[in-house]
């Protein structure tokens, strides 16, 4: 199990948040095993860059400083941002990393992913 958290990067309050919600999941889900939650923080809202409000530096920072993945998207643009931030978390999953290896395991992710998306895309056309 992983865990991804968006922000938008037009919005700092939902930036701001993120510390303690990514303290609370680790504390709950670590006090049950031993193996790492894997956690993938997403910068949303790329496209809108001229009412940014958060870096990309500090979203970077605090990924880092948390020990979570970090990407920078725009899910009204392309969903193979989405493609990549799920990609990303699964291979921080100890139980998928052998799937990925093989092959097998992206390639499922994919394809489902590029259904949800496209699918999304038509319905709102």
């Amino acid at each position: 199990m992983g865990f991804v958290l968006v922000y938008s990067i037009c919005d700092r309050a939902s930036f701001d948040i993120l510390p303690p919600k990514i303290q609370f999941i680790k504390a709950a889900k670590e006090g049950q095993s031993q193996e790492k939650v894997p956690i993938v923080i997403v910068g949303n809202k790329r496209d809108l860059h001229h009412q940014r409000e958060v870096s990309s530096e500090e979203g970077r920072l605090l990924a880092l400083s948390l020990d979570c993945g970090f990407y920078e998207v725009s899910a009204a643009e392309a969903y193979h941002g989405a493609l990549m931030v799920f990609h990303g978390l699964a291979e921080r999953i100890p139980d998928t990393k052998l799937a990925l290896k093989k092959g097998t395991g992206i390639r499922g992710i994919v394809k489902t992913m590029s259904a949800v998306f496209a699918r999304k895309r038509t319905d709102s056309l």
